[in-house]
């Protein structure tokens, strides 16, 4: 098994709070550097993330054959920063020295990330309660003195 190293530990959930392919969608879309680790089951794997480009392992499967288990996994999962350095070396030890394929799956945002505002939406939905329209917004703001928050 691969051990990426990691620096500061940013956060910590349940898979099952979040859709795992969005959050990495979210990473790579905030230009994160760092490691991802999941621990599920008898499965443990980590996806390193540098530059957009993602390097997975999961026990014996690496690349895109771990990334697409990976996605799926319910379990702990845990969140590293790297420093840049530290991450470009793990990167060419993946890739050149291991021979790891890179992984060519990309993210796609599926929608909201928590399932608490998954279910906020379902709720509010069987109430029959709508989003306010921007008219509904403005007209709230201007009713309570705020108007200075409107753009043009």
């Amino acid at each position: 098994m691969i051990n990426f190293p990691v620096g500061e530990k940013k956060e910590k959930f349940c898979s099952e709070d979040f859709d795992i392919e969005t959050y990495i969608y979210f990473l790579i879309e905030d230009r994160f550097t760092g490691v991802i680790k999941i621990e599920a089951e008898d499965k443990g794997g980590e996806i390193l993330i540098i530059d957009g480009n993602l390097c997975a392992f999961l026990n014996e499967k690496v690349g895109n054959e771990a990334i697409e288990d990976i996605i799926n996994l319910k379990g702990d999962i845990e969140i590293y920063f790297l420093e840049r350095e530290r991450a470009a070396y793990a990167l060419h030890w993946y890739k050149v020295i291991r021979e790891y394929p890179l992984v060519s799956w990309k993210p796609t945002r599926k929608g909201n990330l928590r399932k608490e505002e998954m279910e906020r939406i379902q709720l509010m939905n069987s109430f029959g309660v709508k989003p306010p329209s921007k008219n509904e917004i403005e007209k709230i703001l201007r009713n309570e003195g705020m108007e200075f928050l409107i753009k043009g």
